[in-house]
């Protein structure tokens, strides 16, 4: 219970805005949908609906997670430039949902059949392109 207000305390230090709440809400929502999945049903028994609801549910938790961290780095990195970053907002929510992506590719090969080396390098490749393309502002 400690740690959850915590996690809330530093997370509307670090994300003060009306979409950051929202954003907040809709993480806790996915957070406590994919615990009951977890725990009351099997992949078997939802079917191909509720494979898409986990795998939706997982990539609006990943994405307040990663928009989290993206913000913390982006404020860092100010603070250590002593710069006042503008645009730092719009480019974490850009740079989160590049990176929330990855968890989400990497549940999917692991369930077609095993990860290895090869899958994981295409998926950084992958992670590589979309921030190259988010940081030059060509996507």
């Amino acid at each position: 219970m400690v740690a959850i207000v915590l996690k809330l305390a530093c997370y509307n230090i670090c994300m003060e805005r009306a979409w950051d709440k929202i954003l907040l809400a809709c993480d806790a929502v996915a957070g406590v949908l994919l615990l009951g999945m977890m725990f009351f049903t099997s992949p078997s028994g939802v079917g191909p609906l509720g494979i898409l609801i986990f795998l939706l549910a997982s990539y609006v938790l990943f994405l307040g997670l990663a928009v989290f961290c993206c913000r913390l780095f982006f404020r860092f990195r100010a603070y250590l430039n002593k710069v006042h970053e503008g645009g730092i907002e719009k480019k974490s929510y850009y740079y989160g949902a590049a990176v929330a992506i990855a968890p989400i590719l990497l549940m999917v090969c692991s369930s077609l059949g095993g990860i290895n080396l090869i899958e994981i390098g295409l998926v950084l490749v992958v992670e590589f392109i979309l921030c190259f393309l988010i940081a030059h502002d060509i996507l």
